[in-house]
């Protein structure tokens, strides 16, 4: 589980499969944000971020949350989204 964030950066915790999860959301979001003509960023920082094992600040990780949900409640196939629900909620633990 990922440590407590309130006032201080915070490394996440994950899988390998709570892991590709997070990277396949934040990826569909960097599409998604392109194919509307938006600029992809945070998601393409914070993605190469997360390859890099950094830490993150609180609202770096609710953006988590919001590409998590979006990616669960679209186009996540089956295998990703108990992991990506797990993330969801070992990161709004986090933040609580």
């Amino acid at each position: 589980m990922t440590a407590s964030a309130h006032d201080s950066p915070t490394a996440l915790d994950l899988t390998n499969e709570e892991a590709w999860a997070l990277h396949a959301a934040l990826l569909a979001s960097v599409e998604d944000a392109v194919e509307e003509g938006e600029t992809p960023e945070p998601a393409v920082t914070l993605l190469d971020r997360v390859e890099e094992d950094d830490d993150f600040e609180r609202d770096e990780l609710a953006f988590f949350v919001e590409v998590l949900r979006e990616y669960v409640d679209g186009r996540a196939p089956s295998r990703d989204r108990r992991p990506a629900r797990s993330v969801i909620d070992d990161i709004e633990a986090t933040l609580a």
